[in-house]
């Protein structure tokens, strides 16, 4: 007990935990806005929105925090989900504002980038003044900016709760965040999603607390006994003497210490209790037991957790631990190139190999959906498997029973007399991949919902089912949501199939349009077997700016049509499609395309001049109805030379001309 009075001088009991008002809010708001306009200088009237920071700057931000990461995955997934249908997407931060994990409603997708609620984005209070992320980050504690309170006019209609999450020694790493695009006007209809947001980033920190020292004693510290399984308050680490190593925020903020005046500090100095005799207490009880804090005199129930005792080698035999090999997912990270959505899915899509979820994939045609199933199958452990697609639209009616289902002998008139496995057995212990699956039947809807449901197939013909093990991968264009809503598909075939989803961006929206193209053409000319060309100057900002309405489907056709013309020379405009090149203007495929059943990934070609400057410049702000954010973003310039040029080619937007 020598050291009691060392602890009892940090002990504050009149200090509690700090209880956030709305008014106390509006002085924090206040503060933040002085800071904002006379420390950063920002500009509430500028209306670009947050910057996008490229995938590779996102990993520099990224890989400091890469163990948190890995534990708040479930638990920022867990928010997401109770609060997906309200039209939040849930951000996760590091301590300097940039967003390094995000979870959101691809069918929104758009609408969140323009308002920068996306992986790469920067909401620290230095570059966009007033919000949730910047806030947090400054004041350490939760809070939510609503509405006009951001700073920045553009942010006026979003709506932002976000709280910090601390490491053990209260070094800040991250932020979390919930985030919607409109909200009703009063706050206090946010309060809620902010106890959910602070709950979420608790517990976050406390399985980073329970990571971080698993190889230590640790108590679980709760003020009720009967909630101690599920609403662990304090963590405190103990040393094999009994000292304290570390506690977590909640804790410390109980007793009123800091994480500096616990250095040393004896766990007989906070419980009045030997080390030896708290020690026999956790070896004899797997139930909470009772301690009582020396600072306040107030009771509390501990739980331990045992540290975890690494076996030591057997020094008789090789040490070999069994691993996937790095190569296996190459093809799934080439996919992701340097745009940061890309990247994202390719992250969530091997976090979740393997877990027995089934994934749908949502894109545009020619977004290379079946390529990123692929890539999955060859990235996962089944890729010594078959890999087995279907098209779903491409299969009559009357065949894609059988054809997915099998038949035995006999099951119909013209069957084979050894009858058909059917893909679905064919894919057994591999990977089955369902394209365009918005497009099956109704009835066969039913049977495949059986399928994914019992894990057992039923061939034509068959009197018993067969077992299957199969990762399912599905993909469609169209919005399975609408298709739920007016009957064309079952709501719980949907919720089957959705297991997990990934939104593939259409190839007008990455950020890596450049870098792709110049891999699209390596691969297309080694394919050939030749050497890579080069570009004329004024080919590439044409492909840069072409909108691409066949995806990278049609990418792959015309840079390979291009190289067969150019014959080993530089590409030129002369060797590209009418449609790229200006001959026909459309962003769109053209109608006679379309009527005469052409497919618009396919490139058509016409005599053609090049396009000068001035027509590409008009043409992407068409193109993008005179915004000159995504024209700038598209041709890969800022805004400010999108301006100077359209000054200097006498280009006038319709929204200027009285």
């Amino acid at each position: 007990m020598a050291q009691a009075s060392r602890f009892t001088a940090f002990a504050r009991p009149d200090n509690p935990p700090i209880n956030v008002s709305i008014d106390a809010d509006d002085v924090i708001i206040e503060r933040s806005r002085q800071r904002s306009i006379s420390l950063y200088q920002l500009d509430p009237g500028r209306c670009d929105p947050p910057r996008v920071l490229p995938v590779s700057a996102v990993r520099e931000h990224r890989t400091p925090i890469e163990p948190l990461l890995a534990v708040a995955q479930s638990g920022t997934e867990s928010l997401f989900m109770q609060i997906r249908d309200a039209g939040y997407v849930v951000l996760l931060t590091d301590a300097q504002g940039v967003t390094v994990d995000f979870i959101h409603n691809p069918v929104i997708d758009r609408d969140l980038r323009r308002a920068g609620l996306y992986l790469g984005s920067c909401w620290s209070e230095e570059k966009e003044g007033t919000c949730a992320v910047g806030l947090a980050t400054t004041e350490r504690q939760p809070i939510t900016v609503h509405q006009t309170e951001h700073f920045r006019a553009l942010n006026h209609a979003l709506t932002c709760s976000a709280a910090p999450i601390f490491s053990p020694n209260g070094e800040l790493l991250a932020v979390l965040d919930a985030s919607a695009l409109q909200s009703p006007g009063d706050k206090r209809s946010q309060y809620l999603v902010l106890q959910m947001v602070k709950y979420t980033a608790r517990m976050v920190e406390n399985a980073n607390f329970l990571r971080q020292y698993e190889s230590l004693l640790v108590l679980r510290i709760s003020s009720r006994r009967e909630f101690m399984e599920v609403a662990t308050e304090g963590l405190i680490a103990l040393d094999e003497g009994g000292h304290i190593v570390a506690a977590n925020q909640r804790f410390l903020q109980d007793v009123g210490a800091t994480p500096a005046s616990f250095a040393q500090a004896h766990v007989e100095d906070v419980f009045g209790i030997r080390f030896d005799a708290l020690e026999a207490l956790t070896q004899s009880t797997l139930d909470p037991f009772a301690l009582r804090l020396l600072h306040s005199g107030s009771q509390c129930f501990a739980l331990a957790r045992q540290p975890r005792r690494r076996p030591l080698a057997n020094l008789s035999a090789p040490i070999f631990t069994p691993q996937r090999a790095d190569s296996s997912s190459a093809a799934l990270r080439r996919l992701a190139g340097d745009d940061a959505r890309m990247e994202r899915n390719v992250q969530q899509a091997l976090r979740v190999l393997g877990k027995g979820l089934p994934v749908l994939l949502h894109g545009e045609s020619g977004t290379g959906k079946e390529a990123f199933a692929k890539a999955m199958h060859e990235a996962s452990e089944r890729a010594a498997q078959a890999f087995v697609a279907l098209n779903c639209a491409a299969i009559p009616e009357t065949l894609i029973e059988s054809e997915l289902f099998g038949y035995r002998d006999g099951a119909f008139t013209g069957a084979r007399s050894k009858g058909v496995r059917g893909q679905i057995l064919l894919a057994h212990k591999g990977t089955l991949f369902l394209d365009e699956i918005g497009d099956m039947p109704l009835a066969l809807q039913t049977r495949l919902l059986r399928v994914l449901a019992e894990r057992e197939v039923m061939p034509l013909g068959a009197e018993q089912p067969t077992p299957v093990d199969l990762q399912v991968i599905c993909a469609t264009h169209r919005d399975l949501g609408d298709l739920v809503a007016s009957g064309a598909f079952r709501l719980d075939l949907y919720y089957r199939l959705a297991g997990f989803t990934l939104a593939l961006p259409a190839l007008r929206d990455r950020l890596d349009k450049e870098s792709l193209i110049q891999a699209v053409l390596h691969a297309e000319a080694s394919d050939l077997g030749g050497c890579t060309p080069g570009f004329s100057a004024d080919v590439l900002p044409l492909l840069v700016g072409y909108a691409w309405p066949g995806n990278i489907r049609q990418l792959k056709n015309t840079l390979r049509a291009a190289l067969a013309l150019s014959g080993g020379e530089a590409i030129g405009v002369q060797h590209l499609p009418a449609e790229i090149t200006g001959t026909v203007c459309t962003a769109l495929p053209p109608p006679r395309l379309l009527s005469l059943g052409i497919d618009p990934g396919v490139p058509t070609y016409a005599s053609s001049t090049p396009e000068s400057a001035r027509d590409v410049l008009l043409r992407t702000l068409r193109q993008y109805q005179w915004n000159v954010t995504e024209t700038a973003r598209s041709l890969g310039m800022c805004r400010a030379t999108v301006y100077r040029r359209m000054q200097r080619y006498g280009i006038v937007s319709p929204n200027q001309r009285e």
